[in-house]
């Protein structure tokens, strides 16, 4: 691990209101500096994510995750608008799975030239969140509709898109089909968003 003595550590201002519509102020500080932690190949690594990171660091972590042949899933969320169209159709030429909320997968629909179908068949599988309305699971130009799950009650939405994306990653891990892992990212949400904070939840996988 690196330390950068002259800058401060990444932060986020996340502001909510009522409707659950949100104001997000962000400092990337040292995650600037991320493309200087390499990607080696690893006999105990066998997946991976591209997620918001510094600009070099997602272009140069992606293509050593290739070399290093560690399969990843290319999550670009709000760094999305960093990279051009070209860029774009590398991530996803590289990527194994991609996935993206609706604005975003609009946004990279439209930088690429691609449509959702066309994306799917390039990779393992794409899955664009829509909240409460779900996700679509697109699988070789298939699209699947997962419904959301109903929470119990709407607390705090700060931290969902991350426990979507964890259930999302414990499921690619465990070998599990793209659906799969979307209906547990559906329930999982469900449970966060009930919460008041990013990460005040718990889960059990105890067995009914």
């Amino acid at each position: 691990m690196g330390q950068a003595h002259d800058t401060y550590t990444a932060q986020a201002m996340i502001m909510t209101d009522r409707d659950n519509n949100q104001i997000t102020a962000f400092h990337p500080g040292a995650m600037m500096q991320a493309h200087v932690n390499r990607i080696e190949p690893q006999a105990d690594v066998s997946l991976g994510i591209i997620a918001p990171d510094g600009r070099d660091a997602m272009l140069e972590h992606a293509a050593q995750m290739v070399a290093a042949d560690i399969p990843f899933v290319f999550d670009p969320g709000q760094g999305l608008p960093m990279f051009n169209g070209a860029e774009l159709s590398r991530f996803v030429e590289q990527a194994t799975w991609v996935t993206v909320n609706d604005y975003e997968g609009k946004m990279l629909c439209e930088r690429t030239g691609w449509s959702c179908a066309e994306i799917s068949r390039k990779v393992k599988g794409l899955v664009v969140t829509l909240g409460a309305q779900g996700c679509e699971v697109w699988v070789d130009g298939e699209r699947t509709l997962v419904p959301a799950v109903e929470p119990a009650k709407v607390v705090d939405p700060t931290g969902c898109g991350d426990a979507w994306r964890g259930a999302l990653l414990f499921g690619l891990e465990r070998g599990w089909s793209l659906v799969r892992c979307a209906e547990l990212g559906n329930r999982v949400g469900a449970l966060k968003i009930a919460q008041r904070g990013p990460q005040n939840y718990t889960l059990d996988f105890t067995p009914a």
